[in-house]
């Protein structure tokens, strides 16, 4: 969230843009520079150094063109991209920023639309969530680099061992029943009790793997923990990145691009029951915000005290590189939650890092060439040099797990661009908290969405109604 660009910073880009003009987009070089062949791109995460230096290399030599690679700070990173494109003697061509932040970019005219002269911003190269995290007013304004978003992370030796032990049961009862019944007549109710029981072959480790939220609950309450096991779920419940999949598919706020402000819809009734099934997940786990933190929950993951995780990206390097030393001495493994319940589903958030063309370059041309290079063809090397996982989709993942990542982040709902809701996300995850300890569900989500309403809408919002708390009906608090 640290990358999200407030409203304050829009205005000031756009009165800096109102007193000093730049050239148009098609105008003449304003610094009288000739940069003969000569394309600047600027970046704010160390990770991607070796990347891009090693793409600038191999851009190089297949096209003549010198890229140079510009790591600068991401604090007031458009403003500075402004003041160098203004008065600077290395006006950056291109550079990259996370997706949140490109109605900044695009009303300042630091990014405009794409020609797509390579042909890759369609499905057949990027998921749809990729692609509606670089659209803009209809438009595709960036290449999609690489992303973050949350993840369901397993124990995947527990899971067969719980599988395998249930199994076993199953086959012992069916074994004993069918001794008890040899020599007796059976009834027909009898014969389709015993026809709807599950037979062992029914209990392997990927039937009986939780797919939503509810499917956690109903698996702590089903099965015995195995030996070394302290707690079926535990992850970093202060962090919306974490917490928002219960809801994120009923609060809507953009639009599936997050960029409509006629889309706003955060105060409803499926987003009320989710989050009902939240808080109640404090009550089975009784997880202390203010006694955690994301490392602590990865470290009890890898020490094997905790089965169930809700993680990002990178763990899946930490996991390996425990793996190397030791300290993992079982399988994991990576799968998306796809529903809330039944009938409701699940979306977690995701962030896109996004390969922009400067507006304002001289070099649009070039400069979106290697955006397309970096994004897509070049993109093999993304992972193995810098830790990401890269958008593009024809690419073979180093662990099989990867495949599960990407599945995690199709499945997302991208970070909006609405400059207004800049701090969305910090108000977000104070409701979020707030209703971990218990506040009421319905007034919290309530504030939360006229908060958000009236920072968007202005003087055109209304107050929104109060609807009726629905009563979560669910499996597990039936069986309690």
């Amino acid at each position: 969230m640290k990358k999200i660009v407030s409203i304050i910073l829009i205005g000031l880009l756009v009165f800096l843009v109102w007193q000093n003009p730049v050239c148009s987009p098609m105008g003449e070089n304003m610094n009288g520079l000739v940069k003969d062949d000569v394309i600047h791109i600027w970046y704010t995460d160390e990770a991607l150094a070796s990347y891009l230096d090693n793409a600038s290399i191999s851009y190089y030599s297949q096209t003549g063109v010198h890229v140079q690679p510009v790591l600068v700070s991401g604090l007031g990173y458009l403003e500075k991209i402004h003041e160098e494109t203004l008065h600077g003697a290395n006006v950056p061509d291109l550079y990259i920023i996370g997706n949140e932040s490109l109605e900044t970019a695009v009303l300042s005219g630091l990014a405009t639309p794409l020609k797509d002269s390579r042909h890759i911003l369609n499905t057949s190269s990027f998921p749809q969530v990729s692609l509606d995290a670089v659209s803009y007013g209809g438009d595709y304004v960036g290449y999609p680099l690489c992303f973050e978003t949350s993840v369901f992370l397993y124990n995947k030796t527990y899971l067969e061992a719980i599988a395998g032990r249930e199994a076993e049961r199953i086959a012992k009862e069916a074994a004993s029943e069918s001794a008890k019944q040899e020599g007796s007549e059976t009834s027909e109710d009898e014969a389709e009790n015993e026809s709807e029981k599950l037979s062992p072959e029914d209990i392997t480790p990927e039937k009986i793997l939780p797919r939503s939220y509810v499917g956690i609950l109903e698996f702590a309450n089903s099965y015995d923990p195995p030996e070394g096991m302290e707690v079926f779920l535990k992850w970093d419940v202060t962090d919306i990145m974490y917490n928002y999949g219960f809801a994120g598919a009923y609060m809507d706020l953009g639009g599936s691009t997050g960029d409509d402000r006629g889309r706003l819809d955060l105060y409803n009734t499926n987003a009320m029951y989710a989050l009902s099934i939240f808080q109640d997940f404090n009550q089975f786990f009784s997880i202390e915000a203010k006694e955690i933190t994301y490392d602590s929950v990865i470290d009890e993951f890898i020490q094997g005290k905790v089965m169930f995780t809700f993680a990002n990206t990178a763990v899946i390097e930490k996991l390996e590189r425990a793996k190397e030393d030791g300290s993992l001495a079982f399988e994991y493994g990576i799968a998306p939650l796809e529903m809330l319940n039944t009938t409701l589903q699940a979306r977690n958030l995701s962030v896109t890092d996004t390969v922009v063309v400067n507006g304002y370059g001289e070099q649009r041309e070039l400069a979106e060439d290697f955006a397309a290079y970096l994004s897509s063809e070049y993109v093999t090397n993304l992972y193995a040099r810098s830790g990401k996982m890269c958008a593009y989709k024809s690419v073979e993942y180093e662990y099989p797990q990867m495949a599960a990542v990407k599945d995690c982040y199709e499945m997302s709902v991208p970070i909006p661009k609405l400059v207004e809701s800049g701090n969305y996300w910090v108000l977000a995850e104070l409701c979020y908290t707030n209703i971990w300890e218990g506040e009421d569900v319905n007034q919290s989500l309530l504030a939360l969405a006229q908060k958000i309403n009236g920072q968007i809408l202005g003087d055109e919002a209304t107050e929104l109604t109060s609807l009726p708390t629905p009563e979560v009906v669910e499996s597990y608090i039936s069986s309690e």
